[in-house]
């Protein structure tokens, strides 16, 4: 009887969250200047540098870690030099966040350099690992841009050192990525339920 009432509860789940939530496809969701994809199995929510539109700021979920929200942002450079990122791997680049509309309202993050990859001369460096603190929630709900500049001593690596990112359509980017992330979810417990 147990084994029949779980089946059940997980069938009716099922059908109440997996199916609708795979309607959605991988296709990117926009959001005024953010977008929300699904990449293997993560949530990306982020948005292009106005600067150079290959810079992308954003946050990843993980599926069963709906809750927490990490770091995703690529820098590109043309410098001869970057190719010394790669041997710094895994070490952290100081980045200072800023807050335009706001007087003098900073952060300093030190995000994990977790990749460099290259398209012909350009070399794209990936930073991540770190958790998206309220504090940032709250600038990133409330304001219109930020900047992120690169600090030193990594400024000689960057030709570019600095970009702005629209924060119009955080939210709703941001709360799009959660209900696809708890979908991720339900299909996967579905999948351990249907296993056991």
């Amino acid at each position: 009887m147990k084994l029949f009432l779980q089946s059940s509860i997980s069938i009716v789940l099922f059908f109440l969250f997996a199916i609708p939530a795979s309607y959605g496809g991988d296709d990117p969701s926009t959001f005024k200047d953010w977008e929300v994809s699904n990449i293997g199995g993560m949530i990306l929510y982020s948005a292009h540098g106005e600067n150079v539109h290959g810079h992308r700021f954003g946050w990843l979920k993980r599926s069963g870690s709906c809750n927490q929200d990490i770091l995703y942002l690529t820098y590109s450079s043309y410098n001869e030099n970057i190719n010394v990122l790669e041997k710094l791997t895994k070490n952290t680049m100081p980045l200072k966040v800023i807050f335009p509309q706001t007087e003098g309202v900073t952060l300093h993050i030190l995000p994990e350099i977790i990749g460099l990859n290259g398209i012909g001369n350009m070399k794209i460096v990936t930073l991540s690992n770190i958790e998206k603190e309220e504090v940032m929630d709250a600038y990133f709900s409330k304001l219109n841009a930020i900047t992120i500049e690169i600090e030193e001593p990594y400024t000689s690596l960057f030709d570019i050192t600095f970009d702005n990112w629209s924060l119009n359509g955080y939210v709703a980017a941001k709360l799009k990525a959660q209900e696809m992330c708890e979908g991720l979810t339900m299909k996967r417990d579905f999948k351990v339920a249907l296993n056991h």
